[in-house]
């Protein structure tokens, strides 16, 4: 839905985004190691059913709800009224809410785990196979190998023996450009103070105490 994740990784790449191909591509491999084992040790590590993250918004759904009472309308189906009187109606077996929070996401909102111990069913039940622990580890399950020495590679004789020239280009002028260009609505819009600083000294404007020149009486 938006280009956070895309800016976070291009943000992880400022170290070796200057570098040459080939070592911007050792610097990605080098990363990318280093992130899936420390996420696969901590996968291993949890012994829940959820994701932390996922127990989390639970946890805070179900606060959120506190004080709501439950009416069974049949064996899956529920009306949840709030403390302030609101409804809501929630479907387990079909794991639908009126709130719309539970059919996007696959997370169990606050009115469905109400739903839920009123029948006695596990939480784990509710939640989408993707937040689940299991998939979880499955996710960081592979294994991303170091880069070995390139003479223990099989190279055909004929890609050894062909002398490869670089490109005809040449180098613009000046300093190379280490920051992206930004795009509409990236670019800051302009400093204004509604209140200009004051000198230290006399209080005046468009100057501070260190360029103060008017003697001290």
């Amino acid at each position: 839905m938006t280009s956070n994740i895309a800016e976070q990784l291009n943000n992880a790449l400022v170290e070796g985004r200057s570098s040459p191909i080939v070592e911007l591509v050792m610097f990605i491999q080098e990363m990318m190691t280093r992130w899936f084992s420390a996420r696969r040790k901590k996968s291993e590590r949890h012994r829940g059913l959820m994701t932390v993250e996922v127990d989390r918004v639970m946890t805070k759904s179900m606060a959120l709800i506190s004080g709501s009472k439950i009416n069974s309308v049949s064996n899956w189906s529920s009306q949840v009224v709030g403390k302030y009187g609101g409804y809501d109606s929630v479907i387990l077996d079909q794991k639908k809410c009126s709130c719309k929070y539970f059919d996007h996401m696959k997370i169990p909102c606050g009115h469905a785990m109400l739903a839920d111990d009123n029948l006695g069913v596990p939480y784990a039940t509710l939640v989408g196979h993707w937040y689940k622990t299991e998939a979880w580890r499955e996710t960081y399950a592979g294994v991303i190998s170091p880069i070995g020495d390139p003479r223990d590679e099989d190279v055909a004789e004929e890609v050894r023996n062909k002398v490869l020239m670089p490109p005809v280009t040449k180098r613009p002028a000046g300093r190379r450009k280490t920051k992206c260009f930004l795009s509409t609505g990236e670019i800051p819009g302009p400093n204004k103070k509604a209140i200009p600083n004051r000198c230290g000294r006399c209080r005046g404007t468009r100057h501070n105490r260190t360029n103060y020149t008017v003697p001290l009486k």
